[in-house]
């Protein structure tokens, strides 16, 4: 799997690297269709607070969650946590990847 991570007015500190690496471990044991995973982390300097936006590739489909909080390790979380469920429904709804629901 890809894993691209950029930062835009913010450092990366190691915690939130964790807590990527835990994530893309997880993703590649339970969604072995994922090639690629983007992420970005902004901090807003106007009104203080982070965001992160987090997209997908799974087959022929992008994939994406976007979150905002007052703290990266926060919106980090709820990103990836909004991006395992749309993972979940992708594959609930393709018949071709032997995950289907009867």
């Amino acid at each position: 799997m890809d894993l691209a991570i950029h930062t835009e007015h913010i450092l990366m500190q190691p915690e939130w690297h964790r807590t990527i690496d835990e994530w893309v471990q997880h993703c590649t044991r339970h969604h072995p269709e994922v090639v690629r995973i983007d992420l970005r982390l902004r901090h807003h300097g106007v009104h203080p607070r982070e965001e992160v936006s987090v997209v997908a590739t799974a087959g022929h489909r992008n994939l994406q969650a976007a979150r905002h909080a007052h703290l990266m390790g926060v919106a980090l979380d709820d990103a990836l946590g909004a991006l395992e469920c749309e993972l979940v429904v992708h594959e609930a709804g393709d018949p071709g990847n032997g995950r289907e629901r009867r």
